[in-house]
């Protein structure tokens, strides 16, 4: 497969043709590049185009009904983008390192990303919302992205990062550790423990279940990180530390269990509506993360749909890492017009 020179004519229509270099969304399958087009419009907007897998081992593999494709397919598009500007809005070296402070998700308007057998292509109208320079380097960087889909707005992306030097970086990696973080690539690929069942996550497949141990106290579900190192889409190149995007999975998986189990609402009938990620530190490979989730109580008017509100804490060595909040969405309701026709038979 070919991929497709970044073009800056802001007269030219984004392009979905090909994908755009791997090197510059930091993957390394071409498989897992979702993005196909960039182009800078000023110093603090750009945009690009991405085109969502129809069918992807990962991102495609959920119970959901009406098929939905998972808004963390986009989210992953969006953070391609942000990582392209990195390097072509924002000019950093191929050896800076990104590290996520906070990011935001929320989507909405689900109904454009209904699965109906066509390939949903994206774009992605990106804007600096904030740039700290240090020595005329950026260094923190605020992007807002809003997300259409044929023309359509879907939701808005939000993405706070910290914009370091190699040497920094490992620098910084060492400041809670003793020895030099192992890579993912060098540890074992079984876990201790077999994950839970993916139907109770809203899974089909176990490979792409994140969660092992989980147990329903009184108020709060508790389970470990399954950590999938071997995982094709999750791991798909060597890292030094358990990526933001595998908690927000987890994340997820633990909001679906907890609404399943207390509240005996189906996981076919739920969706990621809304996501905020806080991370705090490092989430390191060689610990056991504890996953706590709990409801909490919601104002917001989109509680209105029956949707819950979930508030998850990533933790190791009794050290919160991540705080992610989670509102999860009902299909119930939706026109049936919406479901596809495996589901009217």
């Amino acid at each position: 497969m070919t991929t497709l020179d970044v073009r800056t004519d802001p007269t030219a229509d984004l392009s979905t043709r090909r994908t755009i270099d791997r090197h510059l969304v930091h993957r390394a399958a071409i498989a897992e590049v979702f993005l196909t087009d960039f182009r800078t419009i000023d110093s603090t907007t750009f945009e690009a185009a991405a085109q969502l897998p129809p069918a992807h081992s990962y991102y495609g593999d959920h119970t959901g009904r009406p098929e939905l494709h998972d808004p963390l397919a986009v989210f992953e598009s969006v953070r391609q983008m942000l990582l392209c500007a990195m390097h072509l809005q924002h000019g950093a070296s191929h050896d800076t390192k990104s590290i996520t402070a906070e990011c935001r998700m929320e989507i909405t308007d689900p109904l454009p990303l209904l699965a109906d057998g066509g390939v949903p292509e994206l774009t992605l109208l990106g804007k600096v919302a904030l740039e700290k320079l240090y020595d005329g380097v950026t260094a923190r960087v605020v992007h807002d992205v809003e997300v259409l889909v044929g023309g359509r707005s879907v939701g808005t992306v939000s993405v706070d990062t910290a914009l370091r030097p190699n040497d920094i970086y490992q620098g910084l990696r060492m400041s809670h550790r003793t020895t030099p973080p192992p890579y993912s690539d060098t540890l074992p690929t079984g876990g201790p423990a077999a994950p839970v069942r993916p139907h109770l996550v809203g899974r089909e497949h176990a490979e792409n279940v994140v969660l092992r141990d989980v147990r329903d106290t009184e108020d709060t579900v508790v389970a470990r990180l399954h950590v999938p190192v071997a995982h094709r889409s999750m791991f798909d190149h060597p890292q030094d530390h358990v990526p933001g995007p595998v908690m927000m999975e987890a994340a997820r998986q633990a909001a679906v269990f907890l609404l399943g189990e207390r509240f005996g609402q189906a996981p076919a009938k739920l969706f990621l509506q809304q996501i905020t990620a806080t991370y705090l530190r490092f989430a390191e490979l060689d610990s056991d993360l504890l996953v706590q989730a709990c409801l909490v109580p919601d104002d917001d008017a989109a509680a209105a749909d029956g949707g819950k509100l979930i508030a998850v804490s990533l933790l190791q060595s009794n050290q919160t890492v991540a705080r992610i909040q989670v509102r999860l969405g009902l299909t119930v309701g939706w026109p049936q017009d919406t479901l596809g026709a495996h589901d009217a038979l």
